[in-house]
């Protein structure tokens, strides 16, 4: 029997949408409750600066090595039965960093944190891209990735406030490690798309992956990735470390840092919608709105990371109005990162090439810049001047990422134009 093709929009799209951005929701609290907790760790357990941004790192290292196995099993196994496993696995690590004895076991924890989180993004974002129109694509993962970062603001906020009142740094892991397990099992009922490829073929095929040349080949995924790659250098370290330099320098306590900079955060609630439909409008009149949208909000957003970075120690209104400016042009970018992989790579690869250039990203950036930060911060000193200086040291790299949007309008719309999103249905 001939099998119908896989419905776009609808109910079924929407409970896809709202399931996968509440597990968003999660996965970056998870993420960010560290962020509040990482000066009590430090102190707990006697950390360097160098010591104590290897934690963030040692996630996104996670994020880095298990997101290309992780998106394959998006692309050639059902998307709802790897999230779920992704939803557990993570649950799991968040309750292990609550029982840690030692910088190793935390370490450990963290590392399998991102394990589980490695291909919940790419997976997650394929799978919305299959279930609504393309000419929407940058709205409906801007409500995706939005989730997340409501997720990052409580995580920080309601962390902070947990730490403070109970005087222990592991109260809000033991909390935010039951709802993930809690979506996980929700998530499998959700209607999702059949796998492409052939009749007979294996999971795992040689013709599978001899296919991998085919976005390796795409310009465009390069110059995607590779700009993603130096502008996450920046935006994924500089939320890692400013309750902390908020701590040292205005002398907040867990809970005050974590509600300062969680409200402050609140921006992004706005930014990524509103960079998701300026992305899609931008992209309605010119062939490169995308990346054009990308390199300006991108270039913007350090502009006033630097003015945030040089007014530290000065009145904390002034520092506040920095985070405030450059979370909202960083939080305009994030959705369309995916939105550029999506347009340019075919159906059957899709998971995959995100999960490939998620890796690159995160081990580049991600694993990279919270390490980097550290270091200079203890090269230098540390205390306040030194993360001050750490910080503003990551500027120059993250505007090569920049460029790479700008070099990329030479290619994405002929590769955009290849490319088409017509899969069957799951049985």
């Amino acid at each position: 029997m001939e099998q119908k093709k896989f419905g776009v929009g609808g109910k079924g799209a929407v409970s896809v949408l709202i399931i996968m951005t509440l597990l968003f929701f999660f996965n970056y609290a998870d993420r960010t409750i560290l962020s509040v907790a990482l000066e009590p760790i430090k102190q707990a357990f006697s950390l360097s600066d160098t010591q104590a941004g290897a934690l963030p790192s040692l996630l996104q290292l996670g994020v880095a090595l298990l997101g290309i196995p992780a998106a394959i099993f998006g692309d050639r196994w059902a998307r709802r039965k790897a999230v779920s496993l992704f939803a557990f696995i993570w649950s799991i690590a968040t309750f292990a960093t609550a029982i840690c004895a030692n910088f190793l076991q935390m370490g450990i924890a963290r590392f399998f944190v991102g394990s589980g989180e490695a291909g919940f993004s790419p997976v997650g974002a394929t799978w919305l891209s299959m279930s609504f129109p393309k000419n929407i694509r940058s709205r409906i993962m801007s409500i995706f990735f939005v989730g997340g970062q409501i997720g990052g603001i409580v995580g920080l906020i309601f962390g902070g406030m947990l730490i403070t009142a109970t005087h222990d740094w592991r109260t809000p892991f033991y909390i935010f490690a039951l709802p993930g397990i809690i979506l996980g099992i929700i998530i499998l009922f959700c209607p999702d798309y059949k796998s492409v490829k052939a009749d007979g073929e294996a999971t795992l095929s040689g013709a599978f992956f001899r296919e991998w040349g085919t976005f390796f080949k795409i310009k465009s995924w390069w110059f995607d990735t590779i700009g993603q790659s130096f502008l996450i250098f920046a935006a994924a370290t500089l939320p890692m470390w400013m309750p902390t330099i908020m701590q040292r320098a205005y002398k907040l306590d867990p809970g005050s840092s974590g509600m300062v900079f969680g409200l402050s955060f609140l921006i992004m609630i706005l930014a990524a919608p509103l960079g998701g439909f300026l992305a899609d409008k931008w992209q309605q009149r010119s062939k490169n709105g995308r990346p054009y949208f990308v390199a300006l909000a991108g270039f913007m957003a350090l502009v006033f990371t630097l003015y945030e970075m040089l007014v530290v120690e000065l009145p904390i209104a002034w520092f506040i109005a920095g985070i405030i400016l450059s979370t909202f042009c960083f939080g305009m970018i994030f959705p369309v990162f995916f939105t550029i992989k999506a347009d340019v790579v075919p159906a059957k690869l899709r998971a995959t090439a995100a999960g490939m250039g998620n890796f690159v990203a995160q081990i580049t950036g991600g694993v990279c810049g919270s390490l980097f930060v550290g270091a200079i911060s203890d090269a230098l000193g540390g205390g306040t001047h030194g993360l001050q200086w750490g910080m503003i040291y990551l500027l120059p790299i993250a505007l090569l990422g920049v460029v790479a949007y700008l070099f990329l309008t030479k290619f994405y719309p002929a590769d955009s134009a290849r490319c088409t999103d017509e899969v069957l249905a799951e049985k």
